[in-house]
This record gives structure tokens, sequence and C-alpha cells, in this order.
């Protein structure tokens, strides 16, 4: 029995001011080739399928558009997706209707039953091969605070709920399961993923109290089909613990990243032959210079570029390392690129300061998307009151959070 994992898509994201249709169809295209050649029985989507919950509807259609092409062109092909941070759970599941006699299941919401108890029998799905149960999905979505078991002592504990969550959910797999092998989906954030020190996309938030332990997950899983975190890696030295890693490089942070689906096999009751299947990107991130380096510099750089007209155009980042702002930067920098096989997306500016033993050589230029929420509350804070933020305001901001999430 063939698996494919794969998570992230973000269809209908907007890379600065450009629209990225192209690219996606093309992965799509090229998924549907990749389920072929692997002679796939099932596939996994661990949410992020849209990159906002009120996707274009262009982005709707081609996910639509793929489930039937694919449902199509592979009769006993399987699909669970299940929705992720950025997608709206009603919205993801709004064409279930439509599919409760096919192979293709779409997770958005956890249920409760008329008791007000999780109904994790609707999250538990037998998987099919040749008309026998060979498995069970549990297919979690991404929980958030009030989808979690009630917990039994206050402050309320994410990463508890969490825990819980997957513990109750397998027990009640276990008693259906009658020794059929467990894999489990999710869209979360798991301590010790890896991450770029840049990455801005998917960075833990609040201090990172969000992110799971690798004990939450039951011993008796034996994949565990992760979403979350745009890098693909297996997590904690755990190789059946996955990141199939985001198909598309969404910020410049992550062009470096080998973007791919996992495969894996399910023989004899036992998971084998995970691997990841690397993607053909459709277009290319460049940053111009490779580090930040003065006007002059750049605009050298720029102009010596060698013009490559291929199709389609590179997106590009520009690194600037300024003394102070320069007003006509960006005029300068489209003029150089005028006649240029480039699309210029962003200008990443940084600010030179004196060395000092708590400084670096230079200083990012940060905008709010950069930032997260305790940072912003640090920066406003030292701002008005020109001294650091206590400490003590760390514990009633993360409380305060865990409200407004839940």
């Amino acid at each position: 029995m063939n698996f494919l994992h794969t998570a992230d898509w973000h269809l209908g994201q907007t890379f600065y001011q450009y629209d990225r249709y192209a690219e996606h169809q093309a992965f799509l295209n090229n998924l549907l080739n990749i389920l072929e050649a692997q002679h796939t029985d099932v596939l996994l989507i661990s949410g992020d399928v849209f990159d906002t919950a009120n996707p274009p509807v262009a982005s709707v259609r081609q996910f639509y558009e793929f489930l039937h092409q694919a449902t199509k062109q592979f009769p006993h092909l399987q699909i669970i997706a299940i929705a992720g941070n950025h997608d709206s759970p009603v919205r993801l599941e709004m064409p279930q209707p439509l599919l409760e006699n096919t192979r293709v299941h779409l997770i958005g919401c956890v249920k409760r039953n008329t008791n007000k108890q999780i109904d994790y029998q609707e999250l538990i799905i037998p998987l099919y091969q040749h008309n026998e149960i060979a498995a069970y999905c549990l297919s979690v979505p991404f929980l958030r605070l009030g989808d979690t078991p009630k917990p039994t002592h206050l402050p309320l504990d994410y990463t508890e709920g969490i825990a819980a969550f997957y513990a109750e959910i397998t027990a009640e797999a276990l008693k259906i399961a009658a020794n059929k092998p467990l894999i489990a989906m999710g869209h979360l954030h798991a301590s010790g993923a890896e991450i770029s020190d840049d990455d801005t996309a998917e960075r833990p938030i609040i201090g990172g109290i969000e992110s799971v332990k690798m004990n939450s997950f039951p011993s008796q899983l034996q994949y565990i089909a992760l979403g979350h975190i745009h890098k693909a890696q297996a997590v904690g030295g755990s190789t059946h613990i996955r990141y199939a890693g985001s198909p598309l490089p969404l910020s410049f942070s992550e062009k470096q990243y080998q973007h791919q689906v996992i495969t894996f096999s399910l023989e004899n009751g036992q998971i084998n032959h995970i691997q990841g299947v690397p993607l053909p990107q459709h277009t290319s991130l460049i940053s111009i210079p490779a580090t930040h380096q003065s006007p002059q510099e750049v605009l050298n750089a720029l102009t010596s570029h060698p013009d490559n007209p291929t199709e389609p155009a590179p997106f590009l980042e520009v690194k600037v390392l300024l003394n102070e702002p320069t007003p006509e930067l960006k005029y300068s920098i489209t003029q150089a690129l005028a006649h240029k096989h480039l699309r210029l997306a962003r200008i990443d500016v940084r600010y030179r300061q004196e060395k000092s033993a708590a400084q670096a050589p230079f200083q990012k230029e940060l905008t709010l998307h950069d930032l997260q929420p305790y940072e912003v509350l640090q920066r406003v804070y030292q701002n008005k009151y020109k001294e650091e933020l206590p400490e003590y305001y760390r514990e009633l901001f993360n409380e305060a959070m865990l409200k407004i999430n839940s």
C-alpha cells in the first residue's frame, strides 16, 4: 500500500505583488505524474491547502479541479486533506456532502456529539486496499485551544491539550483497529523542528509555547504526517515523524530548501521505504547581491548581472546595507533593472550601527509582518518608556493570547 505525504500548498498566495497561480498549477500537474509513477493508493495533505481563510475563487477552483482530475485518473486513490492554521475549516469542508460516496475526505473541524464530547470517530478514517481495511488514518486538523480535551487544572496549557487529544484519539482507534496499523496527520509546530533563522513564514509564536513535544505522539502511531513547517524533515531523530515541507518556496528564506513530497509504503503491517521525491521549481528566487552591500555595490551587481531571457522571469530580492535612509534607493534599483528579465519582489534594507558588545554590525529593517505579537509589545513598550519590557508581562501576555486563540 503506497502513500504520498504533502502539505502547505498555500494555494492563492501572492508573493509580494505577484500571483503564483501558474507555479501552483505546475506543481499540481507534477503531483499527478508522481501519483502515477509511485502507484499511490493514499494521498495525505497535511494542512494549509490555501494561503488564506478567504482564498481567491481561481485558487478554490484550482483545488477542486485537482481533486476531480486525481479521482478521475486514479479511481482507487484515497485522498485525505486536513485544515491548517491558514485554512478556513468550514470552507475546506464545504463540498464534503458532494463527496460522501467518494474516496475523498476533507477534514476541517473537530466536531462534538450531543453530549459535548469530542467525536473522534469522525476523524478516524479506514484506508482500503483491495476493498479490505488495511490501516486507519487519524486525520487531525489544526487544533485550537477549544478543540482539545477539557483540562482538569488551570491555567490552560495548549501543548498538554494537544498531547491529550492524540492520546484519546489513538485510544479510540485502537478499539476498532484490530491490530491494523495507525497513521496520524497533524498541522502543528513540533519541538525540535528546524527552520531558517530568517524564516518569517511559520515562526514559533509566543515564545514557542505552542511547540509540541515528540512524546506527545503515542508509540502506536506508525507514521505521523505533519504540516506547518515549510522545510521538509524528519523531526527529533524519529524517521516516522515527518514534515513534507512546502512544494514552493514561500519566502526568500526558503529558496535553499529542498522542496519535495514524501512517499512511503505499508508492507505486512509495517511502514517502509520512506523517501523524499524532489520537486522541480517553476520559478526561481534569487538574491542580488548574496549578502548586504552598499548601494553602489548593489547597483554594480544589478547592472552586471547576466540577462537570461528564459520564462518565467525569476523573483528578485535586493540586499542593501545603508548608513542612513536613502529616499532615492528604490528608484535607482528599478532603473538598474529596467531592461533585466527579473521581477523585483523585495528590497531588504539593513542599517549599519556602531559595534557594541550587545549589537550586531547591522540591523534588519523589520515590518509588522516579520514580527511576532510579543515582539511588537516589547518594541512599543521600549519606544514609549525607553526601557525593556519587564519579564513578568510575558506570562500575562501568553495567557491573554491563549484566550484569544481559544
